[in-house]
């Protein structure tokens, strides 16, 4: 069973796919409130959650993304911009 929780774990397979990321279309659509596609103070919870527990796998983010990284330090490193990018 996964560790990401949704809404955190849909946005990751459908707005940062390797083929689709756009970070502008990612903060629109989760910068509209509370349910405007998305909550966005939930989704920024739900990500530094994860990065601060560690909760998302290479493998799993792979297999959302079809990005492929190195090594977990590189993902964690993107999980930290993608967050910086929320804000």
């Amino acid at each position: 069973m996964s560790k990401i929780k949704e809404p955190l774990r849909s946005i990751l397979r459908d707005y940062c796919h390797v083929e689709v990321y756009d970070s502008n279309i990612l903060r629109m659509d989760i910068g509209h409130g509370e349910s405007y596609p998305y909550d966005s103070d939930l989704v920024k919870a739900q990500l530094r959650e994860a990065i601060d527990l560690n909760l998302i796998s290479l493998t799993e983010y792979e297999e959302l993304t079809d990005e492929d990284f190195d090594s977990i330090e590189d993902l964690h490193e993107w999980l930290e911009e993608l967050y910086s990018e929320l804000l």
